[in-house]
């Protein structure tokens, strides 16, 4: 991946690069969602890193978040009956 680049010990545990038609979706995940300085710190790395434009739209997700889109997206029910 980006090697030491990011500054944050075993923070990182990995990553997807998501090519797709209208848009590329680079997911990087971390251990510790709770920690702000450290999330900040991984997106203005990959920021950096990869030269993005200020204007780049770059949003973080927690895991449980993450796997509610994905759910809510594909109309999935979740565990209690509800959507």
């Amino acid at each position: 991946m980006l090697g030491e680049q990011f500054m944050v010990g075993e923070e990182i545990c990995g990553a997807v690069v998501s090519v797709r038609f209208q848009e590329d979706i680079i997911s990087i995940w971390n251990k510790t969602a709770s920690d702000q300085a450290t999330t900040a710190r991984i997106r203005d790395t990959l920021r950096r890193v990869l030269n993005l434009p200020p204007n780049t739209i770059m949003e973080y997700k927690t895991h449980t978040d993450s796997i509610k889109a994905w759910e809510d997206f594909h109309g999935l029910v979740n565990a209690s009956g509800g959507r």
